[in-house]
C-alpha cells in the first residue's frame, strides 16, 4: 500500500534543502517528469540527475518553503497525489506557485514522479541563475 508519509518526509527534506534525506527517499532508478518553462514535460532519469536539478536551484540561497495544501491522497496501491504551494524569495524576486505531484512508491522510496507546475514560466524565471 502507498504510504503518504514518504511524500511528507520528502517535502520536509526538500523544504530544508536536505539533499541526503531526499536521496534516501528517491529510488536510484527514479524516473521523473518535470514541468518545463513552456509547460511541456522533461523526463529526468535517475536519482542523481534529479538531485542535480534540485541542487541547481540553490535552495539555501532562497527564502523558500513548500507546503502541502491538503494531506497526500493515496490514489491506488502504489500512487500518491500531493498538492503543494510554493513561496520563495531571493535577490528582490518572489515566487508564489502551486503544483500537483503524482508519485509512484516502491519499497519505501519514490520510484516515479509526475509533476505539474501551475505557473511553469514563472518558476523557470525565478530559479534561473
Amino acid at each position: 500500500m502507498s504510504d503518504p508519509a514518504i511524500v511528507k518526509r520528502f517535502l520536509t527534506a526538500f523544504g530544508a534543502a536536505d539533499m541526503l534525506a531526499m536521496r534516501d527517499l528517491l529510488a536510484p532508478n527514479l524516473v521523473a517528469w518535470v514541468t518545463s518553462a513552456d509547460g511541456e514535460m522533461d523526463r529526468v532519469e535517475g536519482r542523481d540527475a534529479y538531485l542535480d536539478r534540485i541542487a541547481a536551484m540553490d535552495l539555501p540561497a532562497a527564502d523558500f518553503r513548500v507546503e502541502l495544501t491538503q494531506p497526500p491522497v493515496p490514489v491506488n496501491s502504489d500512487l500518491v497525489l500531493a498538492l503543494v504551494e510554493v513561496h520563495a524569495a531571493r535577490n528582490g524576486r518572489t515566487l508564489h506557485n502551486f503544483a500537483a505531484h503524482l508519485l509512484r512508491l516502491r519499497n519505501g522510496q519514490i520510484a516515479e514522479w509526475w509533476m505539474a507546475d501551475a505557473k511553469p514560466s514563472e518558476s523557470d524565471a525565478f530559479w534561473a541563475p
